[in-house]
């Protein structure tokens, strides 16, 4: 389907409703008979949430053969722009089609540009030529669908990394022929950095950290020992790798900072270890041997054989500063003389820096905002609509009459609450809790500031990095507390955070139910309950656990008050809610059932969808018809009137998210665009 849809107009269709037996000391309640609905119309409220992310770049020759800074930016789909060094302005934007953005662009030293695709696994090529296409050459290895990084040698191979199964590939343009290394180490999903140098292949994987030095030729395999100062390496990840004259510059950490490893090759041992370091690149080696990265927020050359550190003066602010493709250009401009530094940074700036005068500025470039996919979706009691981005983050609160939206730049949102004059926002990575006051002027020091002086709102008040957890996938109001639940990042077993509104301390519960995580939440008479995933946020390590629980947490003793099963088989409860009357209803594998929380039971089932196992689905109420709508394997939407029981079946298409709004009017999400769907 295209990004921006026009009014569409559905007639719903019946659907057939099953009814499963009872559990244990319940009886399942009657379904009903399923009826056709009145008609239902869907109009496309647009796209709320735009802006620039630039996650994959390098410097190599452009279009006419002068140096510029490639980069991909990501959107549906994505683009392929080369930007000119010496203005900011873009002199090419090619489409990436089907793909949704990169990590991966690497250059030939022909000047061939390869962008490998996350989301679709695909390898892209631009060969040199102000007119040349881009090529899609398919999937190197038909079993992935990730290439993290590439890499490129001296005879024009291409080297790259992979997810779900953590291989390592060469692409022999040549030939077209493509040589699979297989998989770096068992049980590991993601090769997360690669770099080539010397017939050898250096991979990193994500978690935990191993870095494997590969031999192109034989395809030999050595594991390196980690740098001392890491420990064993749990739960780290080796995020970068870059590889110059005889070393190799491997970056151990996650996505924002880390410890930054000096390898000399021929020495066979590690130099160095760099703290607060951040990407995506080293650059290659300039005036006096000196590389430069981004460390503890500034731009900062460092010489390797005397480990020496130079300050540029040049520095960048907010929570993500890394940098996005780096390298060496000449500029035709006296203030620039010599080799220039340039580079991107992630939200569409480009850097520079002249060692020769210590001259460095920051511009903006002319890169437009792309759509971004939608993250969370909800409807607060005072009638907003609140959108978080995917990736490039964002929030935006949309006007459900007319879908204008208010856009404001910020970390990837993964929930939101409306309480009150209070809106909470779960955030990735780190799961981190914010609380944004609807009254005062937006200013995040982090990712968006107002004009100085102008008092930090949102207000942070979780950061679970140390816990290690990453996704903030659920909340709830809990009288005068919220709660939240979380996702790990390379551990299992999710954490439960209330946190108290007046004061805003937090307590953290960890474990709550045994390696799993908490992806739903509701709150009843003093309960706090939630529903699990067996999977953790990034689908490692494999899950222990092989169904998914139903807990509640009891807020005045501060203690879990039950556990149990309520779908057997189902590997996740993505959705909770409460009804008119106070009784709890929850979806999983498909089936809406609802609990009788005094007893601990389940005391009705309605299979929506048979046979579903995904672990995806949404529920909202409506109060003004007393009736549930389940959005179930993220395509069905259906209707459960709640006093008869009866299922109705309203739409098939293509939707992720389901927010509904007081006065009854339903909103979906799919990909970045919001739908507002009325029921006739």
């Amino acid at each position: 389907m295209s990004l921006v849809r026009r009014f569409i107009a559905f007639t719903a269709v019946a659907a057939t409703a099953l009814t499963l037996g009872g559990p244990p000391a319940a009886q399942a309640g009657p379904t009903g008979t399923a009826t056709t609905a009145a008609a239902v119309t869907v109009e496309s409220l647009g796209i709320p949430l735009r802006d620039v992310l630039m996650i994959g770049g390098i410097v190599a020759p452009g279009p006419d053969g002068r140096p510029v800074l490639w980069s991909a930016i990501s959107g549906e789909p994505a683009h392929l722009a080369a930007i000119d060094p010496a203005t900011g302005t873009t002199v090419s934007v090619q489409e990436l089609t089907g793909a949704p953005g990169s990590y991966a662009v690497a250059a030939a030293p022909d000047g061939t540009i390869y962008v490998g695709a996350y989301g679709t696994g695909d390898l892209y090529r631009r060969k040199p030529g102000k007119d040349s296409p881009i090529e899609n050459l398919g999937r190197p290895l038909p079993s992935e669908s990730y290439i993290w990084r590439l890499s490129v040698d001296s005879a024009g191979i291409v080297y790259g990394g992979t997810y779900p199964g953590a291989r390592v590939f060469a692409y022999n343009p040549a030939t077209g022929a493509t040589r699979d290394y297989g998989q770096v180490l068992p049980g590991v999903q993601y090769v997360r950095s690669i770099a080539v140098a010397d017939g050898k292949i250096y991979a990193g994987t994500q978690p935990d950290a191993h870095l494997f030095e590969i031999d192109a030729a034989t395809g030999t395999r050595r594991e390196l020992p980690l740098p001392d100062g890491l420990g064993s390496g749990t739960g780290l990840t080796v995020y970068d790798l870059n590889a110059y004259d005889g070393r190799v510059y491997a970056r151990y950490g996650a996505a924002i900072t880390g410890k930054l490893g000096v390898y000399d090759i021929a020495a066979g041992r590690w130099t160095d270890l760099i703290a607060d370091v951040a990407g995506l690149d080293v650059s290659e080696p300039g005036p006096k041997g000196m590389v430069y990265l981004t460390r503890a927020g500034h731009l900062t050359g460092y010489q390797p054989e005397t480990r020496e550190f130079v300050d540029t003066g040049l520095s960048f602010a907010g929570r993500v500063v890394n940098n996005r493709g780096i390298g060496w250009v000449t500029l035709a401009d006296r203030d620039w003389p010599g080799r220039t530094l340039v580079g991107l940074l992630w939200r569409g700036e480009m850097f520079r820096y002249n060692p020769l005068t210590g001259r460095s500025d920051v511009v903006r470039t002319d890169v437009p905002g792309e759509p971004i996919p939608l993250a969370a979706l909800s409807a607060g009691a005072s009638g907003t609509v609140y959108a978080g981005g995917y990736l490039n983050g964002g929030l935006a609160k949309i006007d459900p009459d007319t879908g204008k939206a208010d856009f404001q730049r910020f970390s990837q949102v993964e929930s939101v609450l409306e309480v009150g004059d209070q809106v909470y926002l779960g955030a990735y990575p780190d799961s981190r809790l914010y609380r944004y006051d609807l009254g005062k002027a937006w200013s995040s020091s982090e990712y968006s500031p107002g004009p100085a002086g102008t008092p930090e709102n949102p207000v942070k008040l979780v950061d679970l990095k140390s816990y290690d957890q990453v996704r903030a996938r659920a909340l709830t109001d809990a009288g005068d507390k919220v709660a939240y639940g979380t996702m790990p990042n390379t551990t299992l077993g999710g954490a439960l955070v209330v946190v108290d509104k007046e004061t805003g301390t937090s307590t953290v519960h960890r474990p709550v139910v045994t390696d799993s995580s908490i992806v739903s939440l509701a709150y009843q008479s003093g309960l706090i309950v939630g529903g699990t995933s067996k999977d953790g946020g990034y689908s490692v390590p494999p899950p222990t656990q092989t169904e998914a629980r139903l807990f509640g947490w009891d807020v005045a003793s501060d203690s879990k008050a039950f556990e149990f099963v309520p779908v057997p088989g189902a590997t996740a409860i993505p959705a909770l809610a409460l009804d008119g009357s106070g009784r709890l209803w929850g979806l999983a594998g498909g089936q809406l059932f609802a609990v009788d929380v005094a007893s601990r039971t389940v005391v009705q089932r309605i299979q929506l969808a048979p046979g579903v196992a995904d672990s995806r689905g949404r529920l909202g109420y409506d109060a003004t018809r007393n009736v549930l709508y389940a959005l179930v394997n993220g395509h069905l939407l259906i209707q459960v009137d709640l006093a008869t029981g009866t299922p109705t079946q309203l739409l098939d298409r293509s939707a992720e998210f389901l927010a509904v709004h007081p006065d009854g009017r339903l909103f979906l999400g799919d990909g970045p665009e919001v739908f507002r769907v009325t029921v006739g």
